[in-house]
């Protein structure tokens, strides 16, 4: 390809709001952390939240959990990148299209989550069903708290019920909780990042505060969706986002600027682990630290985007392969370390992981290609379904929304995963 040819692809992606192949790659990666999270999770040792766990000053799991080390096992704060990447990606297509058929997306974003979260449930209830899950550990870790010992039919239904069931039987289904909230709530979300466009540095100021409101009075809706609302501002910003960075990578200094910004965000997502175990003694410092975990997420997805030597790498095979089952493999992972855990309980917590990992990314190749793959498939349709009944039984014109009729408005990047979600997501 011509190097004017491929100015004008790119174009036509910033024109269209073409894939974002960085985002997938982002998304995968955070997927990544999400499994070593929930991997290290089956040691009773590791600290689950900022000063929990037993992790002595100097120790191995100190070194893990309270140095930039965390970031390769930063379960929680890779979720909220799903979120960020979530509000990004399901609300440009919003914003970019006229006449955004709104009787197609619904359906569309139901079917799209909800087949691949009910798949999941079932695997996980063979897995659980494979094995006596009663735990040695004691009541309060990690382990115990995600076991089944006592498994009945009204798991799976409690798990198909994701605004006011249990995800008892499958852990990563309460980040999906938040996922379907916020598709539900899309307009409203839309709506107010377009309010703020030319006043965005406020609505990221009030998605952080809101943040901090939710981490201190433990409230979930606080705490998370403002996330998805970050995403939804630089979505609305995207643009500008592109314009600053093509000026950025003008300049001798970009690849300095762009490191710096890079590292800021990336400590600035696991700050209450770099204050270390004390923290638990400031939960005043600890909501206002998690209350920017959001601007972190929005930072490396801004940093993924403009960096070029970045965006090379997160677009790159490996990297794009992890993004492409990364949403199956968030939801198949946890169930299959828990079985992994109990399968060798008499060994080293370690060998269960040895086992339990591959089979965990094995086990997601297959639900991308048998579930994840045909749930877009079946999502494209109901939304064409929906939007032709609609136009049959109220007389709309179909030529206002020919998306309509191909089903092609779905997320335009990122949007293998549920959103991302973040996504993520997921």
């Amino acid at each position: 390809m011509t190097g004017t040819g491929v100015k004008v692809e790119e174009k036509t992606k910033q024109a269209t709001g073409g894939r974002l192949a960085a985002l997938d790659g982002l998304r995968g990666l955070a997927a990544v952390v999400v499994l070593l999270h929930h991997a290290m999770y089956t040691n009773p040792d590791f600290p689950g939240a900022p000063g929990s766990g037993s992790a002595p000053v100097g120790s191995a799991m100190w070194w893990i959990s309270y140095t930039p080390l965390k970031l390769f096992t930063a379960g929680v704060e890779s979720v909220i990148v799903f979120f960020v990447l979530s509000g990004l990606v399901v609300t440009l297509p919003v914003i970019r299209k006229r006449g955004f058929d709104w009787i197609a997306y619904f359906p569309r974003r139901a079917v799209r989550l909800l087949v691949p979260v009910m798949a999941s449930v079932l695997l996980a209830a063979v897995w659980v069903m494979a094995i006596p899950q009663k735990s040695t550990q004691p009541d309060g870790t990690w382990l115990s708290d995600s076991s089944t010992p006592n498994f009945g039919w009204e798991y799976i239904v409690k798990g198909w019920d994701l605004l006011g069931g249990d995800g008892q039987i499958n852990n990563p289904l309460w980040s999906l909780r938040w996922e379907l909230v916020f598709s539900l709530a899309l307009p409203i979300f839309a709506v107010l990042a377009l309010a703020v466009r030319k006043w965005w540095i406020g609505g990221l100021a009030a998605a952080c505060a809101l943040t901090y409101l939710g981490v201190h009075a433990d409230s979930g809706e606080l705490q998370y969706l403002p996330a998805f609302f970050v995403g939804a501002v630089i979505a609305v910003r995207l643009d500008a986002v592109r314009n600053v960075a093509d000026r950025i990578n003008t300049h001798w200094y970009r690849h300095p600027l762009w490191a710096a910004l890079a590292v800021a965000s990336l400590l600035l997502l696991i700050a209450p682990w770099l204050v270390g175990p004390s923290i638990a003694d400031m939960p005043d410092l600890d909501a206002v630290l998690k209350g920017l975990v959001p601007l972190a997420a929005a930072g490396l997805v801004v940093v993924s985007l403009g960096w070029r030597p970045l965006r090379a790498t997160l677009e790159t095979r490996p990297v794009q392969f992890s993004g492409t089952i990364s949403f199956s493999l968030y939801l198949v992972h946890v169930p299959i370390l828990i079985f992994s855990t109990y399968l060798f309980a008499d060994q080293p917590w370690y060998v269960a992981l040895i086992f339990g990992i591959p089979v965990a990314v094995v086990v997601a190749v297959g639900f991308t290609w048998l579930i994840e793959k045909r749930s877009h498939g079946w999502a494209k349709a109901a939304g064409v379904w929906a939007s032709k009944r609609y136009s049959t039984w109220f007389g709309r014109d179909e030529a206002a929304t020919p998306e309509a009729k191909s089903g092609t408005t779905e997320e335009p990047a990122a949007g293998r995963e549920a959103g991302s979600v973040a996504d993520a997501r997921r």
